[in-house]
């Protein structure tokens, strides 16, 4: 298995262990505009809700790639009051349909993607004043979507959320994060056995090359709350939910065609050397116990990006992991509408 193949599951996998949205029954997906961008064969579903006559509209970028922005989490259902929220599922995610080649599953093709949809949103909604939102590897593609200074002009702000636009540095930090926490468990006297086998068995150097690799090092990962830093703020979902929801099993579909097709070398995956051609207004947010991608990547971010000092900013949760947005939902809605109202 190519180890860009085996990196992808890492983060498709936190679709199900730190999906942060609320799932949705039929009868609230009536609400806002529902229809469809086509390109290079895939067929994205695009949901508008919100503040329409706000003029100011976010593009959500969700997390992957392979999951869905069709789950949403109530931090975004409050900033609507107040904003339109622009939710699609990227080409070959969620419940994206058409017949999309394995060999369109590049970043350029996301990114190409990406601008249509800006277009289109444009054209639709009469100019409106747009911003982006990236979490995880909706960071990457944001971060993307970026660098390109033609694709800037049409963007008042970049948001982003534990982002992922250094996928090859976050997988080495996610290890050490991992490692580190378990030497305190193991000095706590919690699980020693269990800890003091998985140091050994990272200690191997380990290879992220098969698919029980990577799970287990998730795993590991989701045990010491690096995904959601309050257990008792991880949501819980069965089929049933699905099975309530316009996004039904295809997710999982969608996801394991994903994992299994995509040419994405991830594992070498590093926009750092082009992040100082963004020079729009930034904000990074961040939380401060992220085990997959952790809180360093803030930094580099932060200090890498070419926004002047006076219109980037970075806010690191003190309570959350992978998703303020889920843990510390209203100071993330304070800093977002801090951010928005400065900029729109």
């Amino acid at each position: 298995m190519k180890q860009g193949k085996v990196v992808i599951i890492l983060f498709a996998i936190t679709l199900f262990l730190s999906s942060c949205g609320d799932f949705l029954l039929n009868d609230e997906f009536k609400g806002g505009d529902w229809f469809y961008l086509e390109n290079a064969g895939a067929i994205m579903p695009v949901w508008v809700k919100g503040n329409k006559s706000s003029n100011t509209f976010v593009i959500f970028l969700h997390g992957g790639p392979g999951d869905t922005a069709m789950t949403v989490e109530p931090a975004f259902k409050t900033l609507e009051k107040d904003y339109a929220f622009v939710y699609y599922d990227q080409r070959g995610s969620g419940i994206a349909q058409g017949n999309a080649k394995p060999e369109s599953f590049t970043i350029e093709q996301f990114v190409e993607d990406l601008l249509k949809l800006v277009h289109l949103i444009r054209h639709k909604y009469n100019n409106p004043t747009l911003f982006l939102m990236g979490h995880s590897w909706g960071g990457a593609l944001g971060t993307a979507y970026l660098v390109d200074a033609q694709n800037q002009q049409y963007i008042s702000g970049w948001i982003e959320i534990d982002g992922a636009s250094n996928f090859k540095v976050g997988l080495e930090r996610s290890v050490d994060w991992v490692t580190n926490k378990a030497k305190e468990k193991i000095e706590a006297g919690e699980d020693v056995k269990h800890w003091k086998k998985e140091l050994g068995w990272y200690g191997k150097s380990v290879v992220f090359d098969n698919y029980k690799v990577i799970s287990r090092h998730v795993s590991n990962v989701d045990k010491l709350n690096g995904y959601v830093f309050d257990p008792s703020k991880k949501p819980h979902y069965g089929i049933s939910d699905y099975l309530n929801s316009p996004l039904s099993l295809s997710v999982y579909l969608n996801s394991f065609n994903m994992l299994s097709n995509h040419n994405l070398n991830l594992n070498e995956f590093n926009l750092t050397p082009e992040m100082h051609k963004i020079t729009v207004p930034s904000l990074v947010l961040w939380g401060n116990h992220d085990g997959i991608l952790p809180v360093e990547l803030a930094y580099n971010s932060y200090n890498n990006l070419g926004t002047h000092t006076n219109d980037k900013y970075l806010n690191i949760f003190e309570y959350s992991a992978h998703s303020p947005q889920l843990e510390e939902p209203e100071l993330f809605v304070e800093k977002v509408k801090e951010f928005v109202e400065k900029y729109k």
